[in-house]
Order: C-alpha cells, then sequence, then structure tokens
C-alpha cells in the first residue's frame, strides 16, 4: 500500500509543558542578565527577556508567551531598574523602557501565537483533505506483481 507523501500535522505541546518552558526560558534570560550586567546598571533591563517570551510563544501559545512576557517584565523592574528591590516611581527612562518592552514584547506574543493557531489550524486542515482524497488506483505495474 502506498505511504501518503504528506506529513502528520504537528500536535500542539501539552500546555503544562508550554508553561513550563515559559518559567525555564525566564529563569534563564534572569540568569543571563544578572550574570552578565548585575544588579547595578539599569542598561538593558529587559533584553534577556524579551527573547524569552517570544521563545516560550513560539512553543507553547499565546498563554506562555504572555506569561514569560509579565515574569520578564516584573523581575526587570524590580531587579534591574533603580532604585533596586523596590517597588517605588519610575522615573521618565525607566518608564520609557517598560513601555517599549510592555508594546513590544505584546505585540511579539500575540503575533506570534495567532501564527501557531493558524499553521496548526492549516495543517489540520490538510490532514483531513488528504485522508479524504482516495489513493490512486495501483498501476499496471504493481497489479502484474
Amino acid at each position: 500500500m502506498p505511504e501518503s507523501k504528506t506529513a502528520a500535522p504537528r500536535a500542539a505541546p501539552p500546555r503544562v509543558n508550554g508553561y513550563l518552558v515559559a518559567v525555564v526560558l525566564v529563569a534563564i534570560a534572569f540568569g543571563l542578565r544578572f550574570g552578565l550586567y548585575g544588579g547595578l546598571n539599569s542598561r538593558l533591563p529587559f533584553a534577556f527577556f524579551l527573547p524569552a517570551a517570544l521563545i516560550a510563544a513560539w512553543y507553547g501559545g499565546l498563554g506562555p508567551g504572555m506569561l514569560a512576557a509579565a515574569a520578564g517584565l516584573l523581575l526587570g523592574d524590580y531587579f534591574f531598574l533603580p532604585p533596586h528591590d523596590a517597588w517605588v516611581p519610575l522615573g521618565e527612562s525607566a518608564q520609557t523602557a517598560v513601555g517599549v518592552y510592555a508594546v513590544t514584547a505584546t505585540l511579539g506574543v500575540i503575533l506570534i501565537g495567532n501564527l501557531q493557531n493558524r499553521l496548526r489550524n492549516l495543517q489540520c486542515e490538510l490532514g483531513k483533505r488528504s485522508a479524504a482524497v482516495p489513493p490512486p488506483p495501483p498501476s499496471d505495474r504493481e497489479a502484474a506483481t
């Protein structure tokens, strides 16, 4: 019997895996940011958290991506924006950094989440269509053997 040349649709990872990946990515981003720059400078407070959020959205979808983005925002604000280790009103440059990160991460996560949903829907549709197409009749050569 001839094998189908269409790939099976990629199943979505279990929800728990997506959130676990998000938490691990944020922890790695925090470790890298803290290890490279320490807690003293407010330079690049969210630079490592943005890729973590985007990768989490690519792997797990919208929910894990938003979790990673929010966790990155909270960790970056608390540990890397002055004054450190405190919840106080932010200066103008810190407000700008928070705003740029929040908008960029949210937009990226939403776009990647929507792209993943559309790809899964198209793969399911392709799987349904390929299952509905009957296999071709055997050729004369295959019938003779």
